[in-house]
């Protein structure tokens, strides 16, 4: 619809859904142009807008040196002022931080939360949860502390949970049966849901509902003998024979030939079959180690010095300088031993007996000494005469005792000493006088 040589419009709003036609010509203009008054007696125009020129406030500038122009927001028209803990006013001219604390710090508690005012901060603890936990069928809820019984749990007591499983209705199967009969049932393993199969020898198939013996027999029996063994196949079955004659020259060289470590007796045989003509060899044996049992002398003591030592002897028995220093001890290896002593007696006077017998560590006589001596070994009491002197005489002593009953394991000291039945009787050793000896060895037990 349109309207033409209408003068005047009074109208509170204007909808034009089409061209909007000014002007002599009634054109509706280009695009991007405005409509400009030409005064008061004159129809307006579409024109172009040309005026760009803006000027700034307080709050807004416009830099005029770029191209186009910039428009800066200096600060907002408004300030936003602040209170509390800080106070001011923010307008946005320029930065500002602010540091906001909560002086409100008054709290109540209520019935699942307690406040602590004694403590700083106050300490806020909690008293129980607002809702409640309740226990169902088969549930059992019991105070830790006391073990009294509870229906719900809401935090404020310790409890321990118990759960019981009523449901015990069970059902058997092919490989499985429950025998009600029993309190509690019992569940009984009939067979195995998968079976075994074997075969080789023996076939067939165990699942476990009977008993059942397998004999496997190893069909493949062939072999052949190695170093030192031979198959008798003429057998039934083969004979697996090792070499009668093996010996130790027979197998590979070794470096150590080590006994089974046992309470028993062990041996190393020679050739019996050849004593006592031939024996068995034995050559580049080391027999030094102190652990062997080694023959002649167990133990062998000397006593010589440059010059000679003279011991006059007494009417009781003493050991002296001489017989003193060729005590010896033991580690006995046999049960029976040899002890010797070679020793010159002088007796400067006619009628002297020269006597000799062995103590032990304590100085007892040996036979019953307790002190590393044979007490409980059954040998007889060792006191000798050794030498009797119808004239002036020197003679070398050569005395022997044999003891017996050793223990074997078991430590024995034996020292040797002298008497005389007068005085005037000597044990001389060095100088020109033969050395004193004073060794053992052992016996065959």
């Amino acid at each position: 619809m349109s309207h033409t040589n209408i003068r005047t419009i009074n109208s509170v709003e204007i909808n034009n859904s089409g061209p909007f036609r000014v002007g002599d010509q009634l054109t509706s203009g280009t695009t991007g142009q405005v409509l400009k008054s030409l005064g008061d007696s004159l129809s307006p125009e579409w024109s172009n807008d040309t005026d760009t020129t803006y000027q700034g406030s307080s709050t807004i500038n416009i830099d005029t040196s770029t191209d186009p122009d910039t428009i800066n927001v200096l600060k907002v028209p408004n300030a936003l002022t602040f209170t509390g803990s800080s106070t001011g006013t923010y307008d946005g001219s320029s930065a500002l931080s602010i540091n906001l604390t909560d002086s409100d710090t008054t709290y109540q508690g209520s019935s699942t939360i307690n406040i602590d005012t004694s403590t700083t901060p106050d300490t806020i603890n909690v008293l129980k949860v607002p809702n409640v936990m309740t226990a169902s069928t088969n549930i059992i809820f019991t105070n830790t502390d006391d073990g009294s019984f509870a229906t719900n749990y809401d935090g404020s007591q310790p409890i321990t949970i118990r759960a019981i499983d009523t449901d015990t209705t069970y059902q058997g199967s092919s490989t499985i049966n429950i025998d009600t009969s029993t309190t509690p049932d019992t569940i009984n393993v009939l067979k195995v849901p998968n079976a075994l199969t074997f075969t080789g020898s023996s076939t067939g198939t165990f699942d476990g509902s009977t008993s059942l013996s397998i004999n496997l027999t190893d069909t493949d029996t062939t072999y052949q003998g190695g170093t030192n063994i031979s198959i008798d196949t003429s057998t039934t079955p083969d004979s697996i024979n090792l070499d009668a004659n093996i010996g130790l020259t027979m197998i590979n060289p070794v470096t150590i030939i080590a006994f089974k470590q046992h309470s028993g007796a062990t041996a190393l045989i020679g050739n019996q079959a050849a004593n006592p003509y031939y024996g068995t060899d034995v050559t580049f044996l080391d027999l030094s180690s102190t652990t062997n049992i080694t023959s002649p002398y167990c133990f062998h003591k000397i006593y010589g010095t440059a010059s000679t030592d003279f011991d006059s002897l007494t009417t009781s028995y003493a050991a002296g300088s001489i017989l003193g220093a060729l005590g010896a001890s033991i580690v006995a290896k046999q049960t029976a031993l040899c002890v010797e002593i070679i020793v010159y007696n002088y007796a400067i006077s006619s009628n002297r007996d020269t006597d000799m017998r062995l103590v032990d560590k304590g100085g007892s006589e040996w036979s019953v000494g307790i002190s590393e001596g044979g007490s409980g070994t059954g040998t007889i009491q060792t006191a000798r005469e050794v030498h009797r002197a119808d004239e002036t005489d020197r003679q070398i002593v050569h005395q022997t005792w044999s003891i017996t009953g050793l223990t074997i394991g078991s430590t024995y000291t034996f020292n040797p000493q002298a008497k005389t039945s007068a005085t005037s009787n000597f044990l001389a050793a060095g100088g020109n006088y033969p050395d004193a000896f004073f060794r053992g060895y052992y016996l065959p037990s």
